[in-house]
């Protein structure tokens, strides 16, 4: 699609755009209970996930957790083929046997997505020295979250990528929860810069949303990586603007209440992502670019 205000932003600032409008459609669906498996939205990480599909490059690896949604939707090429995979069909994008939470696509790099928290680290450890052996120019991302980072395996997999130089980033998506716990309440402050100091590795902290920061920050630490021969751990903070899983709202409680008719704009805030690019280019910009992708009836593709 082509948008008249294109020279404004750049593409992968428009497609963060998509991402949010495909995101808040499926989350409608998700509200008439349209699909029998349970779809993890992204509703808050679009500058992560953005930034990574664009870092993606032919013969590297990534690895998904059961919130992988969002990542899907902008690595296939068709998304509509993500939502009929939710629905069962055999045009799938797996032929409808993966359903949500395990849902991979090998040709965009997807290889592997797991609902088992931690175990996906392990497994990138093994893609990751399959590059090394071969001294390809290729490399691994796993993607984690701060409550998977409390298992052995998290550990154990940077130890492992450290002592065996594997070219691996281990993307650590810090939004404070895992299930309906926050960290504070669970356990213990883990500072990851020092942990990574302490052998050797680069770690890069993002946080303030930025689509287009994150894919320079992204582009230069795969090049450090390619380089110096060394994993890299990169922590995100950002916040989830739905519920662990399901539509929001959810339940007649739920304090988060996600809207396709009030706009793209969730949160006025920081935290999120489409917000930053709203506060970016201004109102009346971002208010043309959010009526003319609405208006060119994206939201359709899923119908």
């Amino acid at each position: 699609m082509t948008l008249n205000n294109k020279l404004t932003m750049s593409d992968e600032e428009i497609l963060a755009l998509k991402l949010r409008l495909w995101q808040m459609e499926i989350n409608e669906e998700l509200k008439k209970k349209r699909f029998k498996v349970p779809v993890h939205l992204g509703l808050g990480t679009e500058a992560l996930v953005v930034a990574i599909a664009s870092v993606i490059h032919s013969g590297d690896n990534l690895l998904l957790t059961h919130r992988n949604a969002a990542y899907n939707l902008v690595l296939a090429e068709d998304p509509k083929a993500v939502v009929r995979e939710y629905d069962g069909l055999n045009d799938g994008l797996a032929f409808g046997q993966l359903g949500s939470m395990n849902l991979v696509n090998p040709k965009s790099g997807v290889v592997y997505s797991s609902s088992i928290l931690g175990n996906n680290i392990s497994v990138a450890c093994g893609c990751a020295y399959g590059h090394r052996i071969t001294q390809s120019q290729n490399f691994t991302v796993v993607l984690t979250g701060d409550g998977a980072m409390e298992e052995g395996s998290f550990y154990e997999g940077v130890v492992f990528a450290k002592s065996h130089q594997l070219p691996l980033v281990i993307v650590v998506d810090n939004n404070n929860y895992s299930m309906a716990s926050t960290t504070s309440e669970r356990r213990c402050d883990i500072h990851l810069s020092l942990f990574c100091k302490s052998m050797g590795i680069n770690y890069l902290l993002l946080a303030d949303n930025d689509v287009q920061s994150y894919v320079a920050e992204f582009e230069v630490l795969r090049s450090a990586i390619n380089s110096s021969k060394s994993p890299a751990v990169v922590e995100v903070k950002t916040t989830l603007l739905n519920q662990h899983a399901g539509p929001t709202p959810g339940w007649p409680t739920d304090p988060m209440k996600v809207d396709i008719s009030q706009g793209l704009v969730i949160e006025e805030s920081a935290s999120d992502p489409i917000f930053v690019l709203k506060e970016k280019y201004g109102i009346e910009i971002f208010s043309k670019l959010e009526a003319e992708l609405v208006s060119a009836k994206l939201n359709l593709v899923f119908k």
